[in-house]
């Protein structure tokens, strides 16, 4: 029968001389792990005091509670102080989870040697540890990613005949899940299992989320319908991860049924759940289907949050939508929820890609005077965008009005206005910008030098690039590896290899980074200039020096290779993509089967071409295309018939190079015009048809 409250005036009744039982060190025990409990650690130290005044015998149950509360505000130093060095004046002897306490709050703390110098003292002091003392070693190394030390306390722990808990299993998966290791998440979770621990709900649902980060919604529709197999009911958490799933897979129709599954099975659906569901329509073009689940969210008694209005804004902005998107952004601040930077940034730039500058500058002043820019990183994006869709006097009119509401820019905002008139072959105009630049006290970095140096190159103004790169090199700033490799590219673009390789050589010689990407740049750039021997050589070093290459750089020598008609050594170096832990790409097939054609070894080619297809390497539109031609080049109709075939049934498109060698051949002019019938008739010049 439960017992009822006491009353002050109740307590009031026990009369004069009443017996009051004296609290015991248990009582304070007690009070102690309510503070912890309630969130009131402060008060711990006061309780314990108290206990020690009235002369009470100290229990480890006390002792523990004190460390507890020292842990939780953050007093780990003091903690460690009272387990180390106070425990015989206080006469108590530690226990394991004394221990455990303080060891748990050094990792909590990032004090990570504290902790395992205390794991050492109590192993020296005969306390040993338990599943307690391991897991919280392995959640911490866990959730700083640290996933093979995690591993190797694992290991530890059973080897000293402790088995493993549910809290040691939960932190593996989840440190595997967050760190992008879905199969080692797997092979824990089977451990687990085959070991006899039932995992619990927070267990599965790290499980489903790793699952679906790596696009594995299936097997992650497995987990959660054995949750209530397993006497665990999927909560909102392990339905929103699975939502989120089938969202970035596009499982659309499998997102409606899970949701509707949810409602019927009482789940009340919550701002993130909404959210995700009026993005995924949003970003879909459904903008009906979005504002819909936005009206649900509403009658449902969900009251949109400011995400939920940006993601309807921000869609109906990219759709030119501006009024919509507006009335939404009014209907926001009347229903009391406050917009944020980001609101205001998608209603800028969608204000600006449209064209509405003068609502743009209305709505980066306002924004101004609700103090939410301080910065120039919100502007940035402005200038950025409008320069990378080419409207650079538009970029430069919002620049100036920037600099006349007092905001100051800073490099970065310099350098996108600089970029876009170089985009534009304004390279004059950059170097304006830069002036300007410098007379308001900022100094250029390498990626300025980047920006003009790149915009000269792109016009073919070289020399002017040329000077630039000799100015900065006796600059403070001095050429980065990007510098260089802009640099070189241009100037075997040029055909300029002599000097080419005298600044690859000062490159190295300045022991400035050398790169994979700076090697592609000057491989590809002797062979483009018929030093295809220097290549192989260059090559050939760098393979004995062991650097790290990639498949463009294979692609290069392989094409190489069958420039000099070095037709097996091509082979062979394509048979080492693999060994290599390299990948060949749409590109490699393309090289490795044109080159197989103009050598007239078509049985190669076409087993060229069913190897890309069993890598599931899936052709495209360019690699068809320019097989086809070469075929046709040499004057291997049926062949060039079969792959014009691949094109129809993938759905693919001729370019506009195939249309014009197919009507140049079989015109009634052409060298290939006997063999026109063998064309499908969609393909036969109008002329020949008649």
């Amino acid at each position: 029968m439960a017992l009822p409250l006491l009353s002050p005036s109740s307590t009031a009744c026990l009369g004069p001389g009443a017996r009051v039982v004296s609290p015991t060190c248990c009582t304070y025990s007690i009070l102690m792990d309510c503070c912890c409990r309630a969130g009131r650690p402060d008060l711990v130290l006061a309780f314990f005091c108290r206990l020690l005044r009235l002369g009470l015998s100290l229990n480890v149950t006390s002792f523990n509670n004190l460390l507890k509360g020292l842990c939780q505000s953050k007093r780990t130093n003091e903690a460690l102080d009272v387990l180390l060095q106070r425990t015989p004046e206080l006469d108590c002897a530690p226990d394991v989870v004394s221990y455990n306490i303080v060891i748990n709050g050094c990792l909590k703390q990032g004090e990570v040697e504290k902790a395992c110098n205390l794991y050492r003292e109590m192993i020296n002091l005969g306390v040993q540890p338990d599943a307690v003392t391991y897991s919280s070693f392995i959640n911490a190394l866990s959730k700083s990613g640290a996933m093979d030390k995690a591993e190797v306390v694992l290991r530890q722990m059973v080897d000293q005949g402790i088995v493993p808990n549910i809290i040691t299993y939960t932190s593996l998966i989840h440190g595997y899940s967050t760190s992008g290791q879905w199969k080692a998440a797997v092979r824990i979770f089977k451990e687990m299992t085959s070991a006899g621990v039932r995992p619990n709900s927070v267990t599965l649902n790290s499980f489903i989320d790793s699952l679906c980060k790596h696009r594995k919604t299936k097997e992650a529709r497995d987990i959660f319908d054995s949750m209530a197999a397993n006497g665990h009911k999927p909560d909102i958490f392990s339905y929103s991860t699975l939502l989120n799933g089938y969202v970035k897979e596009g499982c659309f129709d499998d997102m409606t049924d899970l949701f509707n599954s949810m409602v019927r099975n009482g789940i009340v659906p919550n701002h993130h759940v909404f959210n995700i569901l009026i993005n995924a329509y949003a970003k879909r073009g459904l903008m009906d289907k979005a504002m819909h689940m936005f009206e649900v969210m509403r009658q449902q008694g969900v009251n949109p949050d400011v995400f939920s209005y940006q993601i309807v804004m921000d869609s109906l902005c990219k759709m030119g939508r501006m009024d919509a998107a507006l009335d939404k952004f009014n209907q926001m601040v009347n229903q009391g929820v406050s917009p944020n930077k980001a609101v205001y940034q998608c209603l800028v730039l969608g204000s600006c890609s449209h064209g509405h500058f003068v609502k743009a500058k209305e709505l980066i002043s306002e924004a101004i005077n609700r103090g939410l820019y301080s910065n120039s990183v919100f502007f940035y994006r402005v200038i950025n965008d409008l320069c990378k869709e080419g409207k650079v006097n538009e970029a430069q009119d919002m620049f100036d009005f920037i600099l006349g509401i007092g905001q100051r820019p800073d490099v970065i905002m310099y350098t996108s206005l600089m970029d876009g008139y170089c985009l534009v072959g304004e390279v004059e105009k950059a170097l304006s910008v830069l002036d300007a630049m410098k007379s308001a006290g900022l100094q250029p970095d390498d990626v300025v030098y980047g920006t003009l140096l790149n915009g000269y190159c792109k016009i073919g103004r070289i020399a002017d690039g040329l000077s630039l790169f000799r100015e900065m090199s006796l600059s403070v700033v001095k050429p980065t590896t990007i510098i260089y490799n802009i640099i070189l590219d241009e100037l075997f673009c040029s055909g300029r290899t002599v000097c080419a390789k005298e600044k690859f050589d000062m490159m190295i010689e300045s022991g400035i980074p050398v790169g994979v990407d700076t090697y592609n740049i000057v491989l590809h750039g002797l062979c483009r200039n018929n030093c295809t021997d220097e290549a192989i050589e260059l090559f050939k070093k760098l393979r004995a020096m062991n650097v790290k290459i990639n498949v463009i750089t294979l692609n290069t020598m392989i094409s190489a290779l069958f420039k000099t008609r070095r037709i097996e050594e091509a082979k062979d170096l394509f048979a080492t993509i693999s060994a290599i832990g390299l990948v060949p790409s749409v590109v490699t097939y393309s090289v490795m089967m044109t080159n197989f054609i103009k050598e007239g070894l078509l049985a190669d080619a076409d087993d060229m071409f069913s190897a890309m297809e069993k890598a599931a390497c899936a052709p495209n539109s360019r690699l068809l295309n320019q097989v086809v031609r070469v075929f046709l080049k040499n004057g291997e109709v049926v062949k060039a018939v079969t792959y014009l075939a691949k094109l129809d049934a993938k759905q693919l498109s001729l370019e506009a190079s195939t249309v014009s060698l197919i009507v140049s051949l079989f015109s009634r002019k052409g060298k290939l015009r006997k063999h026109v019938k063998l064309l499908p008739v969609k393909y036969q010049p109008p002329e020949m048809l008649d």
